[in-house]
């Protein structure tokens, strides 16, 4: 076994509801002794070049967790000499002085969730103004590397180019959006996204004929061809607050309703104590189960995905077919409609950009 990412998922609490938020929020937090064991026995199986993440909720309700997780974890690496990336996804708005010496002191990779000129409708009311300050604030400190990322609805998507717009002024240098999928997308907000996109791409192409490069994240690459398959336990473990292990930090959350049955069991590599007695075991078994969701095994509606043409370059998250029922059963038709759209326009922004 080797990762090369760790998560803890600090709590279950958060400060916000946000419309579209798919998580299980409850009330417990990470304890201390969980954190310890997990990095005794997981820190020496990440990679020299290794990520370690912090998740929630929100994760700074658990400040002091990630603190101690933070100085814990230094304290191991001064024989190993790793070099570990601290990062934290969170909603800002708990970020202080305080808050933002120690980040900066840790050179965290900091992702903001805001989602622009969207943010009082879907996230939470009144909270654009004060966000905004958090990031100016934020980029006052030049160790700390921060994203923003933006979720869009069927609802909000028309907010989508003007966000992007808006957030790269304010001098964030990694931006990123998602497209929320819970809910249908019918045809007049496909074309709205389509419309959206559009729009982007012109002042993507504007922003990088003037600063020379591209703010936008997800359009900075060349489209990669493979057969998308999901990475979790191959590459990275997460714990969440009651001692249980998982490939990844989103599964618990789509799986909430449905533990102790055999769909939970398939996917949870168990509590933390069970696991690093019984890893020769357990961790071959559950990521041989995970192994198994890759997009050619995936379908949709109308057909098997291993007879698109566009397979290879279309990765689509197994979580992300969650919401049609099962982890692993069928892509819902407006996923493959926004995925086929999004690879339309950055190739025909790549094009644009070589032109």
């Amino acid at each position: 076994m080797e990762f090369s990412s760790f998560t803890f998922t600090v709590t279950e609490e958060c400060n916000f509801n946000c419309s579209y938020c798919f998580q299980n929020i409850g009330r417990r937090y990470i304890d201390i002794s969980t954190t310890e064991k997990a990095l005794d026995f997981f820190f020496p199986l990440l990679t020299e070049e290794c990520y370690v993440n912090f998740y929630g909720g929100e994760p700074l309700l658990a400040y002091d967790q990630i603190r101690h997780a933070v100085f814990a974890l230094e304290k191991k690496n001064r024989k190993l000499k790793k070099n570990v990336q601290f990062s934290m996804t969170t909603n800002g708005s708990l970020i202080n002085d305080d808050i933002l010496s120690f980040l900066s002191q840790h050179k965290f990779l900091l992702t903001v969730s805001f989602d622009g000129l969207a943010q009082n409708i879907s996230r939470k009311s009144d909270s654009f103004e004060h966000i905004v300050s958090i990031i100016k604030e934020i980029l006052k400190y030049p160790d700390i590397e921060l994203e923003t990322n933006s979720v869009f609805t069927p609802e909000t998507i028309g907010y989508l180019s003007q966000s992007i717009r808006f957030i790269s002024e304010l001098g964030v240098p990694n931006i990123d959006f998602s497209l929320h999928k819970v809910t249908p997308w019918d045809s007049s907000s496909l074309s709205q996204l389509q419309e959206e996109l559009t729009s982007l791409r012109g002042f993507l192409r504007s922003f990088y004929k003037r600063e020379g490069k591209i703010p936008l994240v997800e359009f900075r690459e060349e489209p990669k061809k493979d057969i998308f398959c999901c990475f979790a336990g191959r590459d990275r473990m997460a714990i969440t607050p009651d001692g249980k292990l998982w490939g990844c930090c989103l599964f618990p959350d789509f799986l909430r309703k449905e533990e102790e049955t055999e769909k939970y069991e398939k996917y949870c590599f168990g509590d933390l104590d069970s696991f690093t007695e019984n890893f020769e075991r357990v961790y071959p078994e559950i990521l041989s189960n995970i192994s198994s969701l890759r997009t050619d095994h995936f379908s949709t509606p109308d057909t098997s995905c291993i007879l698109c043409e566009e397979l290879e370059e279309c990765g689509v998250c197994p979580l992300d077919t969650a919401f049609s029922g099962s982890i692993t059963k069928r892509i819902p038709p407006w996923i493959c409609d926004i995925k086929k759209i999004l690879r339309e326009e950055k190739k025909i922004f790549r094009r644009e950009l070589e032109a």
